[in-house]
C-alpha cells in the first residue's frame, strides 16, 4: 500500500491539575461565550454552557466508548481494550458498576463491599488503566444500571426488601447507601481535580420523574456531594426521540442533575432505519442551557435468545449490516448535525455476559454489534470512528456552532439532504450532507449552496458532488488551520485532521475511490500561492488562494504542496483512510498522553491494524501495536527523527520522493489450535440428587411462609420457594420436595419461574416425568406431570426433585417489578396428600460463604459437578470414566465432561480463541455449560439459539500451559441428546505487543478449596 503520513505537533498547555491556557488548537473557540459557562459551583475545571462541555476551560467534543469492566473478567486485557478505544478516535469512556459483584450478600466485608485488587471488581484499577490510555471517564454507578445484566445490577437479595425499590422507600434506601458510599468514595478520589480521569458521574439510570422517585433521585445527588463529587452530575433519559426531561436542570422539580442526557438506538433487528430528525428539538425544548448530551447511543443492537434468523451468535451476520461502519457514517454523523457534542457509544465493546451475569432477554454473548468484537477484535468500525474522532478533535468551531437550518433547499438535488451547523463568531461551518432517504442505495450527484466569506456559492464550481448509496459527508466552509492561519474556504471532500510538523501544516482530506473533490484555500497575507506539481490535480492559483480540482483514484493519495510549501494538501482515498492511525507522543503530567491537554506532538502511521503508542526518544521513532498481515508502513517525522522500531525493533526504512519513510513488518503464521476430538475426555454423572436416598440433609430448608414478592405472591403451596429468598441468586437449582405416599397420588401440578426459555426436569424417586421450559416472550412454566405406574413407595418417604436452569433475575426497570426465581406454585394430585417439606441448593455456599471468592458466588451453579470443583483445573478426575461429550446423555439427566490441552501459542502474538458447537438437530432438547479454567463462559440451548461459538479470553484460555476444558451436558428429554461437533477455532493470529500472560489468581482446585466443597464421588453416566 502506498499511504502518506505525517506528524501531529500542536502548541499545548501546562499541568494537568492546573491548566489554565489552552492548546493554539482550540485557541479560536477559547473566548467564545467564556462568561456564560455554567459550573457546580464546586470546581471550574469542568464547565459547559449550551453548546459543549469545557475541560480546564478548553472545549471539548466528548466521544465516549462504553465498556463494562467485569464483562472481560481478566483485568489483564482491559488495557488491550482501553488501548484499541483511545487508538480509534475516541478520547472517553463510560462505565457502569455492578452493585450486584461487589455486595453478594448486605453486609459484604462489613457493609465495605468488595473490591478485590486483582480481580474484575477492582474499579480502582480499571480506572488507573483509563487513564494511562489517555481517557477521559464518566461513572456510571448506579444503583440501578439496567445494562442487560442480572437483576439489572441489583444483588439479588435487594428483591427481597419490603415494599418498592428506586424510589425513597427506607427499607430499599437502607440497602443502597452502603455500595454508593464506597463506590462514590472510589469516584470521588478520581476526579479530574484531584488528578484522575473523571469528569462527570450519573445519578441512577434511564428513570423517570415523580413522587417518591424525585426523593430517591435527589437522596443520591446528596450523597455524591456530601462525599466530595464536585464534577457534574447527569443523568441519561430514555429515548432521545421524545426527550421528556426528566431530572433536567432547566425544569422544576426535585433531583436535578447538571447535565441532562437522552439516549436512543435507531437501528431495529429486522432493516435499515431512517435517521430520526427530533434529537435537536427536544433537547432544547427540556435542556436548553446544556451541551446536547446522547449517554448511549446505539453501537449496535441486543439479539436475544431465539434470534436464529441471523446465524452464528447472531451478532456476526448483524453487524456486517444493520450497525457496520455505513450505520456509523449516517446515524452518527446525523447526531452531531442535531448539535451532539456528548455522544457515548453503547456498547463500543459489550463482552461476555460469564457465569450467572446475564439477565433473562440476552445470551452469553454481550457483543452487541460493537466496534471492538466480544473476542477483542477492532472492527472495520473503528475505521469509520478513527477518522470521525479526528475530525471531531480539530473542528473546534464545531463546539460553539449553531444549527441554521435542514431540509433540500440546499442542493440542486432534492433527493440530497443537509443540515447546516454555524460558528457564529468564527463563520465557520459544517454541512452535513447525505441522501434524503438514508436507506437509498441509489448513486446520486447534485451541487451544495453554502454561504462563506466569499459570499453565498454554489460549489463545486467544476463538476458536482458524489453520494454513493448510504454515505454521509461534513462539508466545512471556512475552516482555518493549522500555524499559517489557512482557511478552506470550502472543501467538497471531507477532512480527516491537520497538523503542523516543523514549519509545514498539513491538512488531510478524503473521499472514496472514484469520486472527485474541489477544495479552495485562501491565506491570511497576500503571497505567491506556489503550486507543486502533482499528477491528476489541475489548480488556479491567485496572490491569495488556490482551487484545487482533483480525484480519488490512483494513486491512493496525492501531495499538493501550496503557499510557498508552506502548506501540504493531503487527498486520499477513504479506503486507504481507513488504514491510517493518529498516534499522540506522551508529553508530561498527569495527562501527559491527553491529546489537546498533555501531548506536545502526534504521528499519524499508515498500515498497521493497531497502534498502541507511540514515542520519540531522540532521533528514533518508537512504536508499538499489532499486525494482522503483513504490512507495509509509511510516516511522515520530524527531521530530527531518522530511525522507527515496532515493538522495541529497528525497521528498516527507505525515504520516498515525497519525504515519507516506509518499512515494512512481517506478522507471524497462522495457529494451529488442539484438535478437541483426539483429547481424552473424562465424564461423570452430574444428578445425584434424583436418587430417593440421596442425603439432602447439608441442603437449605425451604419453610418461610411469607415473601416481600407480593406482585407476584405464590400460587399454590404452604411454602414459598423462591430461591432469592435462601441466598441463591444464580445458576442451577435443585429442589427437592418430600412426603409421604398414601398410594392415590396421580400427578403433580407444577408452575415454575425462571426466566425467558429456562429449562427444568422433574423426577419422582428417580424416576424421570418430564421437563418443562419457558419461551423468549415467557419466564414462567406451568405443567401436569403424571405418577407413573410404580414409582411410588407407598407408605415412605418420597422425593419430587427438580432440577431449574436460572436465566438472570429480570432487571427492575419499574418500581415494582421485582420477580422470583423458583417455584411458584406446587400441588399434589390425589389422596390429600401434602409435602412435608422442601430442600433447596443452588451453588456451593451460596452467596454467602461461596468457597471461590476471586471468581465470584455467580460463577457457578448448583450442579453437583460445580459443588465439588470438578469444573475447577486440578481436580482428581482419574478414577472418572473415559468418554467424549459427542457421546452425550443416554436418558434424561447431566453428565459432567472434563479434558485438558495445551495450545502452545507463540510469545508476542495475540490469538483469540473461541470454542465451536456444532448444532444438533433443532428437536433435541439439551443444554450444555462451558467452564474454561474455572470461569463459566457460555450456556447454550440446542433447541433455541441462537448462540453457538464461545470467547475464551486470552489469559483466562492459559496460551502456553494447561488448560481445562469442562462442560456440563443436560438433556431435558427421556431419549436424551448428544452433541454433534466440538472444536476450537481462531478469530486470527495477531502479531502483537500484548504480553498475554496465564491468569493464575482465580484459585484452582486445592486442599483449601477442597475443604470448602462436599467431597466429590464417583459417578456413572447418565
Amino acid at each position: 500500500m502506498r499511504l502518506l503520513n505525517f506528524v501531529l505537533a500542536a502548541v499545548l498547555f501546562s499541568t494537568a491539575k492546573s491548566i489554565s491556557v489552552p492548546s493554539e488548537l482550540a485557541a479560536d473557540t477559547y473566548s467564545q461565550t467564556l462568561a456564560r459557562r455554567n459550573s457546580t459551583g464546586l470546581t471550574d475545571a469542568v464547565t459547559w454552557d449550551s453548546y459543549s462541555l469545557s475541560i480546564h476551560g478548553q472545549r471539548t467534543f466528548i466521544l465516549s466508548a462504553e465498556v463494562h469492566p467485569w464483562r472481560m473478567p481478566n483485568p489483564e486485557l482491559w488495557a488491550d481494550i482501553l488501548q484499541k478505544v483511545r487508538a480509534n478516535g475516541f478520547n472517553t469512556v463510560s462505565i457502569y458498576v455492578n452493585w450486584a459483584l461487589h455486595y453478594p450478600t448486605p453486609d459484604t466485608n462489613r457493609g465495605k463491599g468488595d473490591w478485590q485488587e486483582g480481580t474484575y471488581r477492582d474499579i480502582q484499577r480499571f480506572i488507573d488503566e483509563v487513564q494511562k490510555a489517555g481517557l477521559w471517564l464518566i461513572a456510571r454507578p448506579g444503583p440501578y444500571i439496567n445494562g442487560e445484566t442480572t437483576g439489572g445490577g441489583f444483588p439479588g437479595w435487594v428483591g427481597n426488601v419490603n415494599g418498592s425499590v428506586r424510589t425513597d422507600n427506607p427499607a430499599y434506601k437502607e440497602t443502597w447507601v452502603p455500595y454508593m458510599t464506597e463506590i462514590t468514595k472510589i469516584i470521588a478520589r478520581n476526579q479530574i481535580t484531584r488528578g484522575g480521569p473523571i469528569i462527570m458521574v450519573q445519578a441512577e439510570n434511564e428513570f423517570s420523574a415523580g413522587g417518591s422517585r424525585s426523593g430517591y433521585m435527589q437522596d443520591i445527588i446528596d450523597l455524591y456531594h456530601e462525599l466530595g463529587i464536585v464534577v457534574p452530575t447527569m443523568h441519561n433519559d430514555q429515548h432521545a426521540g421524545r426527550a421528556e426531561g426528566n431530572y433536567s436542570p432547566d425544569l422544576p422539580g426535585t433531583g436535578r442533575v447538571n447535565i441532562y442526557c437522552a439516549d436512543s438506538y435507531p437501528q431495529g433487528q429486522s432493516s435499515w432505519s431512517q435517521p430520526q430528525t427530533t434529537y435537536y428539538s427536544n433537547h432544547k425544548a427540556v435542556a436548553p442551557s446544556n451541551p446536547h448530551c446522547l449517554a448511549e447511543f446505539g453501537g449496535g443492537y441486543l439479539l436475544g435468545w431465539g434470534s436464529v434468523g441471523f446465524g452464528g451468535t447472531g451478532y456476526e451476520k448483524y453487524s456486517n449490516d444493520l450497525s457496520s461502519a455505513t450505520y456509523e457514517n449516517i446515524f452518527y454523523k446525523d447526531a452531531y448535525s442535531q448539535s451532539a457534542t456528548i455522544f457515548n457509544v453503547y456498547m463500543l465493546y459489550g463482552g461476555t455476559n460469564w457465569g450467572q451475569t446475564l439477565e433473562p432477554t440476552v445470551y452469553s454473548s454481550y457483543d452487541y454489534g460493537g466496534g471492538i468484537n466480544e473476542n477483542r477484535i477492532a472492527t472495520p468500525k473503528m475505521n469509520e470512528m478513527r477518522l470521525q474522532g479526528l475530525f471531531l478533535r480539530v473542528a473546534t468551531d464545531l463546539l460553539a456552532a449553531d444549527r441554521i437550518g435542514n431540509g433540500t433547499q440546499y442542493t440542486s438535488s432534492a433527493s440530497a439532504y443537509t443540515t447546516e451547523l454555524r460558528n457564529k463568531a468564527t463563520n465557520g461551518a459544517f454541512y452535513f450532507l447525505r441522501q434524503n432517504d438514508a436507506r437509498s442505495l441509489d448513486k446520486i450527484t447534485t451541487t451544495l449552496t453554502v454561504s462563506t466569506s466569499a459570499g453565498t456559492i454554489s460549489i463545486p464550481r467544476s463538476g458536482t458532488i458524489t453520494l454513493n448509496g448510504r454515505d454521509t459527508k461534513i462539508i466545512v466552509t471556512d475552516f482555518v488551520f493549522g500555524a499559517s492561519k489557512t482557511n478552506i474556504l470550502y472543501s467538497t471532500t471531507e477532512v480527516m485532521t491537520w497538523t503542523t510538523i516543523d514549519d509545514t501544516d498539513y491538512i488531510v482530506l478524503y473521499a472514496l475511490s472514484g469520486e472527485t473533490g474541489e477544495t479552495v484555500l485562501t491565506f491570511p497575507t497576500k503571497q505567491k500561492a506556489n503550486l507543486e506539481a502533482a499528477a491528476g490535480v489541475s489548480a488556479t492559483v491567485s496572490e491569495s488562494s488556490v482551487t484545487l480540482n482533483y480525484d480519488l483514484g490512483a494513486p491512493s493519495f496525492t501531495r499538493i504542496s501550496v503557499g510557498g510549501k508552506n502548506v501540504v494538501v493531503i487527498t486520499v482515498q477513504k479506503e486507504t483512510a481507513y488504514n491510517w492511525h493518529a498516534v499522540d507522543i506522551p508529553g508530561r503530567g498527569d495527562y501527559a498522553n491527553y491529546f489537546g491537554f498533555g501531548t506536545k506532538q502526534s504521528v499519524l502511521v499508515s498500515g498497521p491494524y493497531l497502534i498502541r503508542s507511540g514515542e520519540i526518544h531522540g532521533s528514533t521513532l518508537a512504536l508499538t501495536g499489532d499486525l494482522s498481515a503483513d504490512t507495509d508502513i509509511e510516516v511522515v517525522v520530524p527531521s530530527s527523527v531518522r530511525s522507527v522500531t515496532w515493538n522495541g525493533k529497528q525497521t528498516r526504512l527507505t525515504k520516498t520522493s515525497q519525504g515519507t519513510y516506509k518499512a515494512s513488518l512481517k506478522t507471524v503464521a497462522p495457529v494451529q489450535l488442539p484438535d478437541l476430538s483426539s483429547l481424552k475426555w473424562k465424564v461423570s454423572g452430574s444428578l445425584p440428587e434424583i436418587a430417593v436416598d440421596f442425603d439432602d440433609s447439608s441442603f437449605v430448608t425451604a419453610d418461610q411462609k411469607t415473601t416481600n414478592y407480593t406482585n407476584l405472591p405464590p400460587l399454590a403451596g404452604e411454602h414459598v420457594l423462591y430461591s432469592q429468598q435462601y441466598g441463591f441468586f444464580g445458576g442451577n437449582l435443585i429442589w427437592r420436595g418430600h412426603f409421604n405416599a398414601s398410594g392415590q397420588e396421580t400427578a403433580f401440578n407444577l408452575t415454575l419461574q425462571g426466566g425467558l426459555v429456562f429449562g427444568y426436569s422433574a423426577f419422582l424417586n428417580g424416576v424421570f416425568l418430564g421437563s418443562g421450559q419457558g419461551t423468549t416472550t415467557s419466564s414462567i412454566a406451568s405443567n401436569v406431570w403424571e405418577i407413573p405406574q410404580g414409582s411410588l413407595r407407598v407408605g415412605k418417604d418420597n422425593v419430587l426433585t427438580i432440577l431449574q436452569d436460572h436465566m438472570g433475575i429480570v432487571e427492575t426497570s419499574s418500581s415494582s417489578g421485582k420477580e422470583p426465581r423458583g417455584i411458584r406454585g406446587y400441588s399434589i394430585i390425589g389422596g390429600n396428600t401434602t409435602f412435608s417439606y422442601w430442600k433447596l441448593q443452588g451453588n456451593q455456599g451460596g452467596a454467602a460463604k461461596a468457597p471461590d471468592t476471586v471468581r465470584g458466588y455467580l460463577n457457578e451453579g448448583g450442579l453437583y459437578a460445580e459443588r465439588i470443583g470438578a469444573h475447577l483445573p486440578g481436580y482428581p478426575d482419574n478414577k472418572w470414566q473415559t468418554q467424549s461429550p459427542l457421546s452425550g446423555v443416554k436418558g434424561a439427566g447431566v453428565n459432567f465432561y472434563r479434558t485438558t490441552f495445551n495450545p502452545r501459542l507463540p510469545h508476542d502474538v495475540d490469538v483469540p480463541v473461541r470454542l465451536s458447537i456444532t448444532p444438533s438437530d433443532p428437536s433435541s432438547n439439551f443444554r450444555v455449560q462451558i467452564y474454561i479454567n474455572g470461569w463459566q463462559f457460555g450456556k447454550y440451548i440446542n433447541n433455541v439459539g441462537p448462540q453457538t461459538i464461545y470467547v475464551l479470553p486470552a489469559g483466562i484460555l492459559r496460551p502456553r500451559s494447561t488448560n481445562t476444558l469442562a462442560l456440563s451436558v443436560w438433556s431435558l428429554d427421556g431419549s436424551g441428546a448428544t452433541i454433534a461437533g466440538l472444536s476450537l477455532i481462531s478469530d486470527g493470529t495477531y502479531s502483537s505487543a500484548l504480553d498475554i500472560k496465564d491468569y493464575t489468581l482465580p484459585p484452582d482446585y486445592n486442599a483449601a478449596q477442597k475443604r470448602s466443597r462436599p467431597a466429590g464421588k464417583v459417578l456413572s453416566p447418565m
